[in-house]
């Protein structure tokens, strides 16, 4: 079956950086890729079709959401987790609509990210 392929799409570099080293030195048994905008991020899931998205919102030329949406269209059974420092009700309700199966604050990541990648592993 393989590894689990898990898409990192946040236009920080840094950002994207750490998030890797996190999921590594977690040892989720996953293998990852990186897109720095909502574009590549709808190209790159066409290519490797993952299981799993982390996907900011405030991206260069498109949001999180509509590359969200594209995905999720593109690929149903891809979960999407929002990763965003606009912890504000109207996002979290445009994350429903989209189909995020989570909304994590940057501030969250700590507490947050593994228990949601872990329950989304659990049930692909």
């Amino acid at each position: 079956m393989g590894l689990k392929k898990i898409l990192i799409v946040d236009d920080s570099d840094d950002f994207r950086a750490m998030i890797k080293e996190y999921l590594t030195k977690c040892k989720l048994g996953l293998e990852i890729f990186e897109a720095s905008t909502g574009e590549m991020g709808v190209a790159k899931a066409a290519c490797v079709r993952p299981d799993i998205v982390l996907m900011d919102i405030n991206l260069p030329h498109s949001s999180g959401f509509e590359a969200a949406r594209h995905i999720k269209g593109d690929h149903p059974d891809c979960d999407v987790i929002i990763l965003t420092m606009f912890e504000v009700k109207v996002f979290k309700e445009v994350a429903q609509e989209v189909r995020a199966v989570d909304f994590i604050g940057k501030s969250e990541i700590d507490e947050r990210l593994i228990p949601a990648i872990k329950k989304c592993l659990a049930e692909h």
